[in-house]
């Protein structure tokens, strides 16, 4: 019996697949350049950063910036490479039911970072303030990159009825 030689069809497409790494390469690169930021800074004593003396060439403090930079640039990177994911998934995916599982995280994002911005007024510890800050611009951030991929399921949604 002859067999079909049609391959089956693939639930995530290569493009989605190739983006979808791209973004947690930049996350996963993001994050180690936070935490080494983080480790590196521990020991820095603020006040000796505050000279009147003028810095003398390259500092360690100066090479933290510098990779601090490199992580922010790379985070961001990775929101506009999560939006891209989350559109080709949705132009990929003949199902009705993707876009309204975007729809909904992305409504529990935003609602997230309006609960971390609303507990982050409340607090007197800069550094609790600075990491819900963090985390509601993260939350933030996401819930936009994804609004193209409802936008898009929501018109083909329209165009099928």
């Amino acid at each position: 019996m002859p067999r079909s030689s049609a391959l089956p069809r693939r639930s995530v497409d290569r493009r989605t697949r190739l983006v979808a790494t791209a973004t947690l390469v930049c996350f996963g690169v993001a994050a180690a350049a936070r935490v080494l930021v983080d480790t590196s800074t521990a020991g820095f004593d603020a006040p000796a950063r505050y000279a009147t003396v003028p810095p003398s060439g390259w500092t360690a403090f100066d090479t933290v910036n510098v990779v601090a930079v490199a992580g922010a640039s790379l985070a961001g990177a990775a929101v506009l490479l999560f939006g891209a994911t989350l559109v080709s998934a949705v132009l990929h995916h003949r199902g009705r039911r993707l876009p309204l599982v975007i729809g909904a995280v992305t409504l529990a994002m935003a609602l997230g970072a309006v609960l971390a911005g609303a507990v982050a007024s409340g607090r007197t510890d800069f550094t609790a303030v600075t990491e819900l800050e963090l985390l509601r611009t993260a939350l933030a951030g996401l819930a936009v990159a994804s609004l193209p991929a409802i936008v898009l399921g929501a018109v083909r949604a329209r165009g099928r009825a």
